[in-house]
Parts: structure tokens; sequence; C-alpha cells
């Protein structure tokens, strides 16, 4: 196994952070498939820890890369500003500008890219996804935030965080980081799954709900757009070993199957 820390010049010239973990046979030739994970709010560092979840993917021969785009705190309290109410597009941006990098540098290609995000990295996933259509073969919104502009009316809003409606400045803010908001009719959208919990009381049940519901009448392709309620589980982590193993089999399943691994391709039956 081999860990990489690089660093990429997003479009304003900031140098984003990359974790990369990979079998060290890997070969640069476009074809990997590369699971992006990517997070950006609350000032919270991804610092280094054994991740088991991360060699699921690449035990499956897929390649993992964590950006560390703005909003973040690895770089210190100008990293989280980076990201954070009006700078909030830096977030989502970042993940492009790491997506385009890598796949410049042929550790994979478009329909090889699979990218994740969960509660606040809704957020990130979500803005990509809506902004770059293209870019991204799937896309993985875990309990994510996809409806900022109404998440301040929950139990657990976050104005201080993503901003108020209150503000008209802010309002703005919220408005461009919405990810429901941004799903145009009539656009080719990636293959995309999102998950939510009945019990969660961080991200509304409803947020994820209604994303996927406007996704799946929008949506202009053919990929699938699969939506999976948890009815025992809250927000991702605050779950049994077992039941949160089995969701991310869910989902690494899902994104197995879209980027091509031939272990995970529907069986034709016969007739």
């Amino acid at each position: 196994m081999t860990v990489d820390e690089i660093s990429i010049k997003a479009r304003d010239g900031e140098e984003i952070p990359v974790s990369l973990i990979y079998n060290k046979n890997l070969r640069k030739d476009g074809k990997n498939m590369l699971l992006i994970d990517s997070y950006g709010s609350y000032g919270i560092s991804y610092t280094p820890f054994f991740a088991k979840m991360y060699l699921l993917w690449i035990n499956q021969g897929g390649m993992v890369a964590v950006s560390h785009v703005r909003g973040g705190g690895e770089k210190g309290e100008q990293w989280r500003l980076g990201g954070y109410k009006e700078t909030k597009p830096n977030t989502w941006r970042d993940l492009i500008d790491c997506t385009e990098y890598l796949i410049r540098e042929k550790y994979t290609s478009k329909d090889k890219v699979a990218i994740w995000g969960a509660s606040a990295g809704g957020i990130t996933v979500g803005r990509a996804m809506t902004e770059r259509p293209d870019l991204f073969k799937a896309v993985i919104a875990e309990v994510g935030v996809m409806n900022p502009l109404r998440d301040e009316t929950t139990p657990n809003g976050q104005p201080k965080e993503f901003g108020s409606v209150k503000d008209p400045k802010e309002f703005k803010a919220l408005l461009e980081m919405d990810s429901y908001h941004h799903i145009k009719k009539g656009v080719k959208y990636p293959a995309t799954f999102i998950s939510g919990g009945i019990n969660d009381q961080r991200v509304t049940v409803w947020e994820p709900v209604k994303f996927a519901a406007k996704l799946m009448a929008n949506n202009a392709s053919h990929n699938p757009t699969l939506l999976k309620i948890d009815f025992e589980g809250g927000h991702g982590g605050n779950i049994p070993p077992t039941q949160r193993y089995a969701n991310l089999g869910d989902m690494f399943a899902f994104a197995l199957w879209q980027l091509g691994h031939p272990d995970y391709q529907p069986k034709k039956t016969k007739k």
C-alpha cells in the first residue's frame, strides 16, 4: 500500500492538499476506479488514521483520494474561512479542480470517478455535481446537507457556519451553496446514491429525500438515482459497526457497479 501527500493548484492559485491511497502496483493509465472523499466545513481536518473503510475500496482494485478542500482546518483558520458562507464556493470548486488534475495526470478518467461526501460534505459533492455534471461518473451523498437554504429551520440548523436567510448577503451565499436549487431540468447528471437516516438529528431526513425527488424529476440522463433511507439509523456513524459497514457496502457496491468493476455488474437473466 502506498500513501502520497501531494498538493494541487486550484483555479485561484491556492494549493489544495490531497492524500492519495493506492496499491503500490497501480499504473497511471487513466483506468483506475477513483473514490474522492471530501468534506470542507467547520474547520474540521482529515488527520491521519487507520482507515478500514478506504481499504475496503482499495482491496477491490480501486484508488482513494482525500481532497482537503477549503472550509476544513488543514491549513489553519484562514483555510476554514476560505470555504465559509460567502466563500463557500471554494469548497466544491477545490474538489472540481482536484478531480480535473487527477484525470489530467492519468490517475483516472471521467468514467472512473466517484465522489463521496457526508453530512456537510453533501454541499461539497452536491454542488460539484450540479456545477460540473459532466465530470463525475458517480456521486455519493451520505446523510448530506442538500438544501441549506431551508436547513436553518431544522432542529440542528447551523446559521453560524453556513449563514442565515435573515441576512440578505448570507441568503445569497446559502442559495449559491444549495444543491437542490441548482438542479436544472434537462441536464444529464451522474449516477447518484443518496442516503438519509430516519432518526437523524443533525440533517433532517427530508433534505436528501427532497434532493433525490427533484433530481429524478429533472435528470435527462439514464444514470440511476438511488435513495436509501435507514429506518434504524441516524447520522451515519452513530449506529452499530455491523450496520455502519452494511451501509458502506451499499454505497461502495453502487460506485463499483457504476465505475465498471466486473464483479459488481448485474447478471443477465435467461429468458
